[in-house]
């Protein structure tokens, strides 16, 4: 059986770092929008193999990223502890088109985790319930919990798995800019935590990422000054993001900022 989905980016519209837990995570207080831009994720399970809970599941990944194509790609994980937690198995593969980019804030890995979740449960007639998918979904990443609930926006606390939906009033088109430089996740929390900056950004990691790459604040201030009504680091970074109510003004900002030598992916997108 071949299992086709999308896996969709989301952004922060805001995010706050509330405190260090004793685990080393972090409490976030975060608003999550889901966008059109996806990854495409196709799962091929072999059939009439998923009733021998006993047998070793085979998993493999393939990826038109070759880097992501191992044991540590999320999509894996979540395979890898779907199985041990429903106690079935099934040889799959599991083949990601990858649109969204990495290291960019914008949750392409935990997206394809939370598909895969979604997808094998789906799969094995749903043999778990949603509040331990959330559970699974929380011990793999921040961000996958609010992909498995499968909504447009949430409010989302704690590690990430206290999601709460929220009526999504946002309009126009948002605008996507990825710069050639990525931003390390867990950095950029070992960061925060050293200098723990004072600012005025909906995103916490904003200031913090500004402070240590200049180009990234000229990024900002460009699309402010082509009409977004909101300009924002997302998630991390590298990403940042503008929503504008004029199209014609988010085209001609693509059009400026695809022209720096220091994008390395720049369009616009919908809310979904």
């Amino acid at each position: 059986m071949i299992i086709n989905k999308k896996a969709y980016a989301k952004i922060n519209l805001s995010l706050k770092i509330l405190k260090k837990l004793e685990n080393n995570y972090h409490e976030l207080y975060t608003v999550m929008q889901r966008i059109s831009l996806h990854d495409n994720i196709k799962i091929c399970v072999r059939l009439g193999f998923h009733a021998r809970p006993q047998s070793h599941p085979q998993i493999k990944i393939l990826c038109s990223d070759a880097s992501l194509a191992n044991k540590h790609n999320i999509a894996y994980k979540a395979a890898d502890l779907f199985f041990k937690t429903a106690k079935v198995s099934a040889d799959i593969i599991i083949n990601i088109e990858k649109n969204i980019p990495n290291q960019a804030g914008l949750g392409g890995g935990s997206s394809d985790g939370a598909v895969v979740l979604l997808a094998l449960n789906e799969y094995f007639n749903n043999i778990l319930p949603g509040n331990i998918l959330i559970e699974l979904a929380a011990k793999i990443g921040a961000d996958v919990p609010f992909f498995v609930k499968n909504i447009s926006c949430a409010v989302c606390e704690g590690i990430g798995e206290k999601i709460t939906p929220v009526a999504d009033n946002l309009k126009g088109r948002v605008l996507i800019v990825k710069p050639v430089y990525n931003i390390s996740t867990k950095q950029a929390f070992e960061d925060w935590d050293k200098f723990n900056f004072t600012h005025d950004f909906k995103n916490d990691f904003s200031a913090l990422a500004f402070y240590q790459n200049k180009n990234l604040r000229e990024i900002y201030n460009i699309i402010l000054d082509y009409g977004a009504n909101q300009a924002e680091l997302t998630g991390s970074g590298s990403a940042l993001f503008g929503i504008f109510e004029n199209i014609d003004n988010a085209r001609e900002c693509v059009n400026i900022l695809n022209k720096r030598k220091d994008i390395n992916f720049c369009d616009i997108f919908d809310f979904v």
